[in-house]
């Protein structure tokens, strides 16, 4: 064994390695035996021990999570992680480790994490502060603690405190007293500068990453550390496609695989369909595009009106352009005899004028009738309609055009009101800028056309063949409940009374709270959801970092029941402190325990055999399993656990 002792040596200065010193959990269970004394010259160390052991005061604490950090900048050389962490033996193999190599060659051995801790991996660059894992109790270990041990390149330890029985110089910034421990000097845990230290910020290289911060969507970065990234914008349950999802869009909540498809336009269940199951005849058009029996592929607003005594064109007129149909309203159809259906003053029996055209439909134009000698006498009826200008015929050149004649959709004021087609359907008789034929289902309603906003009243106002849809009386979701009816998410065909409460936001149950009842809801009100690992929360008194008590329950949700009470074998060596234990931190102290010369009182009959002591540490006669460093450092071989 080589003691290295008041030698003087420029290597790294260390930070204490971790960010929670100054919470009280730390303290020196064992120095580095410098020849059958510790730094101080005290008795802190045990015989071969090559580094320092901070303990953190049992298994209690190590459920806490207590990080370990690096004490000074430099390069992750090796790590291991997935060894069990709940040794007390001090024999228990290997242990989770890093070892972090410094610019100068040297390097500090991290031993004895906690399982599934360690949080870097080798070859990754670290700065002073940076996270390397957590305190736990792997390998040859007697209890939780990190053996801390800083080595020569060349693989001899050497020792990391000055004093009268160590170094000649501190290789601490600030090393402090014997007994208590180094300071945090590390001169900033926020290196991105974004206000976030490093055990807040889940990406502390990052600037643009910290708790709070926009999220990014579909970019597989956790920008405001909630632990991931953002692939369902809307809310709805449902990745995004662009984040390898399904979710057709992502900004609509009411659209996703398996909501209700609606005749809109667009593909509202994300099954490459868009509007399927509102053009079941296949006829190339859906309900909400007119087509007025979505059975029949005959019928659509693209048909031909034939004589069947069905609206085949859709346009709200049966047999229309037929020889059945009435076309100018006269009271006749062309099977009826009309032989002019476009003209209302031609039809069998009507009376024949010395117009040119067969008004009385018997096949004789102008019979009985005498042609008048000058038909440019303006009290004459050019036209023949029976109205002469001087009368109000406003154009007595058109006999279709008099005064009380039906109005037809020609362009042409025909009854001679002063409007143009009024009456007909391209013609905006309630002057909301829809006619009939432009899609205005009711043009005598200036609040009902295409676009309009719907109104609880019984009647279509917007045009889209639904009837009071989008208001307080509809249901437009179709989940069976209408905001009238208590849902107070019509959008969201997943929210109304009594559906089941999901962890997203919403309120999907309609009783005025978000998210009760899920693992993302605080519901014993105590500050702690079950995602932030509430282990029981119907209970206000239970949560992480509560109070232990001697109540068969687990209060601080760290996996154990009752511990750090009284009636708790924190150690595990079979006796709590109500049975006797003076030492429920260490397995080897408890009553009837063999006394060593150790310095502790072990079998707890209230005499220590020894000065000698060192608490939670390695094991007797090293620290860690034999291991190389990829042929870079020639090391002598020893035990670390």
């Amino acid at each position: 064994m080589s003691f290295l002792v008041a030698v003087a040596f420029a290597g790294p200065s260390f930070s204490f390695p971790s960010t929670t010193a100054d919470d009280g959990y730390f303290y020196p269970s064992a120095y580095r035996d410098q020849g059958g004394r510790d730094w101080a010259c005290g008795s802190t160390y045990y015989s071969g021990h090559e580094g320092t052991d901070l303990a953190i005061g049992g298994f209690g604490n190590m459920g806490l999570g207590i990080d370990i950090t690096a004490a000074a900048d430099g390069t992750v050389l090796s790590t291991h992680d997935g060894e069990s962490d709940t040794c007390t033996s001090g024999a228990c193999g290997t242990a989770n480790y890093v070892i972090v190599q410094h610019d100068d060659g040297t390097y500090v051995l991290y031993w004895h994490m906690r399982t599934w801790s360690v949080a870097v991996s080798a070859g990754q660059r670290v700065s002073c502060g940076d996270k390397l894992g957590e305190v736990g109790s792997s390998g040859n270990s007697t209890g939780p603690h990190l053996h801390f041990e800083p080595n020569y390149s060349s693989g001899v330890s050497y020792e990391p405190f000055a004093g009268s029985c160590g170094a000649s110089s501190s290789s601490w910034n600030e090393q402090g007293s014997h007994g208590g421990i180094p300071t945090v000097t590390c001169t900033s845990t926020d290196r991105d500068s974004d206000g976030f230290d490093q055990d807040e910020d889940c990406d502390d290289t990052d600037a643009s990453v910290y708790p709070g911060a926009a999220e990014v969507p579909y970019d597989g970065v956790d920008q405001d550390c909630d632990g991931a990234d953002l692939t369902d914008v809307d809310g709805d349950g449902y990745d995004a496609v662009e984040a390898g999802g399904d979710d057709c869009d992502d900004e609509d909540a009411r659209v996703h695989p398996g909501a209700f498809e609606l005749c809109d336009g667009r593909d509202d269940d994300c099954d490459d369909g868009v509007d399927e199951g509102y053009d079941e005849d296949d006829d190339g058009y859906s309900t909400c595009e007119g087509d007025c029996d979505d059975e029949d592929p005959a019928r659509n607003p693209g048909a031909t009106e034939t004589e069947n005594w069905i609206d085949d064109d859709c346009d709200w007129r049966v047999d229309d352009g037929t020889d059945v149909y009435d076309d100018d309203r006269d009271g006749w159809t062309e099977r009826d005899g009309d032989c002019n259906d476009r003209d209302p003053m031609a039809f069998p029996g009507a009376p024949e004028l010395a117009d040119g055209f067969d008004d009385d439909c018997d096949g004789v134009v102008d019979e009985g009738t005498e042609a008048p000698d000058d038909l440019a006498q303006p009290d004459l009826d050019e036209d023949g309609d029976g109205h002469r200008s001087d009368a109000g015929d406003c154009d007595d050149g058109h006999r279709l055009v008099y005064p009380g004649a039906p109005e037809l959709a020609d362009g042409a004021d025909n009854d001679c009101n002063g409007l143009v087609d009024d009456g007909t359907a391209v013609y905006d008789d309630d002057a909301d800028g829809w006619t009939e034929q432009a899609g205005d289902c009711y043009d005598d309603d200036p609040e009902a056309y295409p676009g309009a906003v719907e109104r609880v009243n019984g009647q279509d106002d917007d045009c889209d063949h639904v009837v009071d849809d989008e208001t307080e009386v509809y249901d437009d979701d179709r989940d069976g409940w209408s905001e009238e009816g208590g849902d107070c998410a019509d959008d969201d065909p997943g929210a109304y009374p009594g559906a089941a409460e999901r962890p997203d936001g919403v309120d999907d149950d309609c009783d005025g709270r978000v998210d009760e009842g899920t693992a993302a809801y605080d519901d014993d009100g105590d500050g702690w959801t079950e995602e932030e690992r509430d282990c029981d929360d119907g209970r206000a008194s239970i949560y992480p970092g509560a109070e232990e008590r001697e109540n068969g329950l687990d209060d601080d949700c760290d996996g154990l029941v009752d511990d750090e009470t009284e009636g708790f074998d924190d150690d595990l060596d079979g006796y709590t402190e109500r049975e006797g234990d003076c030492d429920d931190s260490l397995a080897a102290v408890h009553p009837g325990a063999p006394e060593v010369l150790d310095g502790v009182d072990n079998d707890c009959d209230g005499h220590v055999e020894s000065p000698e002591g060192w608490f939670a540490g390695c094991a007797t006669g090293g620290t860690a399993a034999g291991w190389w460093l990829f042929g870079l450092l020639a090391l002598r071989a020893r035990r670390r656990g």
